[in-house]
């Protein structure tokens, strides 16, 4: 009976998964059909134009923005759907900050992890750590960062480095369903927005 609701529980799909790729998928239907319009009207097409729509039409890409709320909404539902992930929380403004419990040495012991985002030459995201709270404990933030990476239970996309004092989110990563892939392109710092560039296989759009 235990094993039946684990593999129910494995199969589940995350809903913040689901959310993200529906929202996506919408978007990408919406750009077959403008694309469409486009290449209809223009008949006079040469032939390396018309390689390149195929190529286009092999694997859809779409802009996608989200505000700090929204990123936020997303990490946090997809937190509550893992169970090592019980208990932490996200808080995204001028700084991401990252808060829950680890066990260290035995003891259950709140942290606080903040950081400034930055998106990385290769699309993914990083966090320059500005401040580390592990429960009572007076440490150099690098010995905190230390701790935290060597105790905390993070997603596999994500790493901390302490000598360089920062969290690498790696995107490409992310377990994402229908083959499709994610890139952080840019953080507009004034209208907390960060773009990104979603890429998904046309033939999923049939399916």
């Amino acid at each position: 009976m235990g094993t039946d609701q684990q593999r129910s529980a494995k199969k589940s799909p995350n809903p913040w998964k689901l959310a993200f790729i529906s929202l996506a998928l919408m978007l990408a239907i919406a750009a077959v059909w403008l694309f469409s319009k486009i290449t209809m009207e223009q008949p006079g097409q040469s032939a390396e134009d018309a390689q390149v729509a195929v190529q286009s039409k092999d694997r859809l890409t779409v802009g996608l923005s989200l505000n700090n709320t929204e990123l936020a909404v997303i990490a946090n539902e997809y937190m509550k759907s893992e169970q090592s992930l019980a208990g932490y929380s996200l808080e995204i403004t001028d700084v991401a900050t990252l808060k829950g419990e680890t066990v260290l040495l035995g003891f259950s012991i709140p942290f606080a992890l903040s950081g400034e985002p930055h998106a990385t030459t290769d699309g993914n995201l990083q966090l320059k750590v500005t401040d580390i709270s592990l429960g009572g404990l007076s440490l150099p933030e690098k010995e905190a960062l230390r701790l935290l990476a060597q105790f905390l239970t993070l997603p596999a996309f994500v790493s901390l480095d302490a000598e360089s004092e920062t969290v690498l989110m790696n995107l490409s990563g992310i377990d994402l369903p229908k083959e499709s892939a994610i890139r952080l392109l840019s953080i507009d710092k004034e209208t907390k927005e960060y773009s990104f560039e979603v890429s998904i296989p046309a033939e999923n759009l049939i399916e």
